[in-house]
């Protein structure tokens, strides 16, 4: 009989930090004939591991979301160096996907189920409708008062039913979500929306800046704690652009991961 050497069959764990610009891609997921972030990468990895590689990941952006602070993980039985991974992957992806770093996890670590929260940041250029440079980016839109939108978006802290923002064929057991913060601010000609979450409803974040928009366009004081009070999607008007939208952070507080990158031509504070 054949002895097994069971060294050959042990498994290894990973996890990473990938950016993406989504405009290319139907969105995260993985679907049959379209392009995917997760497909590119399964892929890639797939090539490096001369394996099969199904990844999991923090969440599912929609199609031409972006990412800055996406988080994701595999096992393969593979045996490589964190930077023969790191650099194998960028170099088989697409320039628009980029690895920021690797690192070894527990075989239990899952990167949507062992989240505490996440950061979503939403971009506004407010220099006018169109811009060449911006438009794939941001929301180009007219002048905005980011002061008025700061003191709105303090309405959605806390605990609420978010019926009135969430995206028609959400799939949750339940409206109910926790803002822990959700702040406006402006630099330069960009007004940046910052908000971060236990967890997301369908089109939530879109949703959230469409209101905060029309808040900042001159709204009436008291609109979004009203259109939350409705509890009523119909009453809130067209979701916002995806372009504007990055998966910014995702908090692991019993992981030792590195901060994020930045979205674009934002600074750190």
């Amino acid at each position: 009989m054949t002895e097994i050497n069971d060294a050959t069959h042990q498994q290894h764990h990973f996890a990473f930090c990938v950016q993406y610009h989504g405009g290319a891609f139907r969105g995260w997921q993985r679907q049959h004939g379209q392009a995917s972030i997760q497909g590119e990468l399964e892929r890639a990895l797939g090539t490096i591991a001369n394996e099969p590689i199904a990844l999991r990941a923090a969440g599912r952006t929609d199609a031409g979301v972006h990412g800055t602070g996406q988080i994701a993980a595999f096992s393969t039985s593979a045996d490589r160096p964190v930077a023969q991974w790191l650099r194998g992957v960028n170099g088989l992806t697409p320039a628009t996907i980029q690895v920021s770093w690797f690192k070894p996890v527990a075989a239990e670590f899952h990167p949507r189920f062992d989240a505490v929260a996440r950061r979503y940041t939403y971009l506004f250029h407010d220099r006018g409708r169109s811009n060449p440079f911006m438009s794939d980016l941001a929301w180009c839109t007219d002048a905005l008062d980011e002061n008025a939108m700061h003191v709105a978006a303090q309405t959605l802290l806390g605990e609420h039913d978010f019926s009135s923002f969430r995206g028609a064929g959400c799939q949750s057991l339940t409206p109910m979500r926790r803002v822990d913060r959700c702040e406006v601010r402006r630099e330069g000609d960009l007004v940046i929306m910052n908000i971060e979450a236990n967890a997301f409803l369908l089109h939530m974040v879109r949703n959230i800046a469409s209101g905060l928009h029309q808040v900042g366009l001159g709204a009436a004081r008291g609109f979004l704690q009203a259109l939350l009070g409705a509890k009523d999607r119909q009453q809130l008007g067209i979701t916002a652009p995806a372009q504007g939208l990055y998966l910014a952070e995702v908090a692991y507080p019993q992981q030792d991961f590195p901060a994020p990158p930045l979205p674009p031509l934002i600074r750190r504070r």
